[in-house]
């Protein structure tokens, strides 16, 4: 199972959002997942395979592995969120 959060600052609208888009990218890729959404502060101290967040937001990930980040222009943008996702998934190996 793929564990992801969609990260927004509040972790509340657009993140939901990412979080459907996400969901079905994954889901259309056949690999079962654990999407949630989250606010940068909620994530610390958990285990995931990867987020996706907006790029504004970059700042606040300096502790974390740079292959674990897909950073995004727009929560809005499926069919950048599903290039960018299914890129990454295969770059990890989750496929």
């Amino acid at each position: 199972m793929v564990k992801v959060f969609t990260v927004c600052p509040q972790g509340l609208g657009s993140s939901m959002i990412a979080k459907i888009h996400v969901r079905a990218v994954l889901d259309k890729l056949g690999i079962e997942n654990d999407v949630q959404t989250a606010g940068v502060a909620s994530i610390i101290g958990e285990s995931f395979d990867f987020i996706v967040t907006v790029e504004e937001l970059k700042d606040s990930f300096v502790g974390v592995d740079p292959k674990k980040i897909i950073y995004i222009k727009n929560f809005f943008k499926k069919d950048e969120i599903e290039e960018k996702v299914t890129e990454r998934v295969k770059e990890l190996g989750l496929t």
